[in-house]
């Protein structure tokens, strides 16, 4: 497995926003939008070759009950050691949430015995302002379990819409939150934009460690 960094710190953002976290951040992905806060973690040879074990030895290291693994895409490691990871955390007691780009499919673990309902999904939808918006895997929004969260990052009016648009599409229930890209549109906007059509689904939300921190720091 190739792996940017593991830290703790708090969740900036979805249902876990502000508890205490262990990231695991992998290097490589699949997609390259043009708002990513996290290129650094584009390119496989960026990361640390780590096996399974000294990955979980870390993350048991860092001593908290929740865990994220993001990237960079989690879901484009190797297929086995990426679940059994996931596996060996999840039956020792940890709250595993996959940070996971929309393009990969999650199936696998939402059927697995073992995992499937203590394992969160956090999945992104990309809007047309990324640029990827071809790439979604339109599967994974019916895979989505009622303690999934579906995330829109929008930039302007038109992934507004989008969203609105896929939403009213999606046939499983979960959480849906809607993140404005920073510093390209006003949180306010979106406010209004859910106020114009009622969207009771939606929720905003902002991302807390840059609201905390300088907004390119790393490891926080």
């Amino acid at each position: 497995m190739k792996v940017c960094e593991i830290f703790t710190s708090i969740e900036g953002e979805g249902k876990r926003s502000g508890a205490l976290t262990t990231f695991v951040r992998f290097a490589g992905c699949n997609l390259r939008c043009h708002y990513c806060d996290t290129s650094y973690s584009w390119y496989c040879e960026d990361g640390q070759e780590m096996s399974v074990d000294e990955v979980y030895q870390k993350i048991q290291e860092c001593s908290t009950a929740k865990v994220t693994l993001t990237g960079g895409e989690p879901l484009l490691q190797p297929f086995n050691e990426m679940s059994t990871l996931i596996e060996l955390l999840c039956t020792n007691g940890y709250e595993v949430n996959v940070e996971t780009n929309g393009s990969v499919n999650i199936g696998f673990f939402r059927t697995n015995p073992h995992i499937k309902d203590s394992l969160l999904f956090t999945v992104d939808y990309k809007c047309p302002s990324s640029g990827c918006s071809d790439k979604m895997d339109l599967d994974n929004y019916k895979r989505v379990q009622p303690w999934d969260v579906v995330k829109f990052v929008v930039s302007d009016t038109t992934d507004l819409e989008e969203a609105w648009r896929i939403t009213r599409l999606m046939t499983s229930e979960c959480y849906i939150y809607v993140s404005p890209v920073f510093g390209r549109i006003d949180p306010k906007e979106i406010v209004s934009f859910m106020k114009e059509h009622n969207i009771t689904k939606w929720r905003l939300q902002l991302q807390l460690h840059k609201c905390i921190w300088d907004a390119d720091q790393r490891g926080v």
